[in-house]
Parts: structure tokens; C-alpha cells; sequence
């Protein structure tokens, strides 16, 4: 009896924590979907809950922008996205970080000029105050895109 109640708490703990790293990767895809949402409207106030104060916003294109330098870019239409998809995406969390991984496919209109984009992206979540923040991203080239 000893030994079935130690398997039940041992199966218990385990489901609990599934649950708990589930709940987790809700919440974190939910981010993921206010942070598209905001990028293509230009939405300040979105974009500074769903991003951390020290986020660094790695670009496929060798430069990097701190939370308000990315805000602004976005905000004025210095860099504007009309559409955004992600897909492949992949969660990863240990305890409260967490790893996404997503290819970006995005249309573009950076001060008039019209663009496609298909990347990858790998961002790194962190939970601050008890929400999941974009602490930092970098995007690459995808094989077989034009440099």
C-alpha cells in the first residue's frame, strides 16, 4: 500500500509540474501573439508591457536596438510591418526563462520602401513580476534568402 501511494504522490508531482510548464507555454505563445499584434499596428503601450526594459532586439541585418530605440522605429513607421506570420514556432521553459523559436515571414513598408522578409527568430522570455517578457531576440537569415 506504502508503495502504491509513493507511485500515486511521484505521478501526481509530475503531472502537476506538466501542467504548470503547459500553462507556461500558453502564456508565453500568448505573448508571442500580443507582440505580432502590436509590431504591425505600432502600438507603444503593447509593446512596452510585452517587452522587458533591458530587451536586445538582434536584427538579421547585423545591428542591434535596446527596448526604446525599437518602440520608436515601429511607433513613427521608421520600420512598419503590414503583415506578419509565424510558423514552426517551438517553446522551451526552464523555470522562468523560456526559449521560442519561430520563422517570421513578414511584409515590410520601411519609409515607403515595400519588402518581404522571411526569417528565423530565436527569442528568450523571462518572467518578470509574474508575466513573460521578450528579454531578448535575434533574428537570421533563413538558407536560400537573398543577403
Amino acid at each position: 500500500m506504502k508503495r502504491l501511494l509513493g507511485l500515486l504522490l511521484i505521478f501526481s508531482l509530475f503531472t502537476v509540474t506538466a501542467f504548470a510548464q503547459s500553462a507556461d507555454e500558453k502564456a508565453i505563445a500568448g505573448q508571442v501573439e500580443v507582440l505580432r499584434k502590436a509590431m504591425i499596428a505600432g502600438d507603444r503601450a503593447s509593446l512596452n508591457d510585452v517587452m522587458a526594459d533591458q530587451l536586445s532586439y538582434g536584427h538579421s541585418f547585423d545591428y542591434t536596438q535596446n527596448k526604446v530605440q525599437f518602440i520608436d522605429a515601429l511607433v513613427t513607421g521608421k520600420a512598419a510591418f503590414t503583415k506578419i506570420d509565424i510558423k514552426d514556432q517551438k517553446i522551451s521553459v526552464d523555470g522562468n526563462t523560456a526559449i521560442v523559436r519561430h520563422k517570421f515571414i513578414a511584409d515590410t513598408n520601411d519609409n515607403g520602401k515595400t519588402n518581404s522578409v522571411a526569417l528565423g527568430v530565436l527569442q528568450v522570455w523571462k518572467k518578470i513580476n509574474n508575466k513573460w517578457q521578450l528579454y531578448a531576440r535575434q533574428g537570421y537569415k533563413l538558407p536560400n534568402q537573398p543577403k
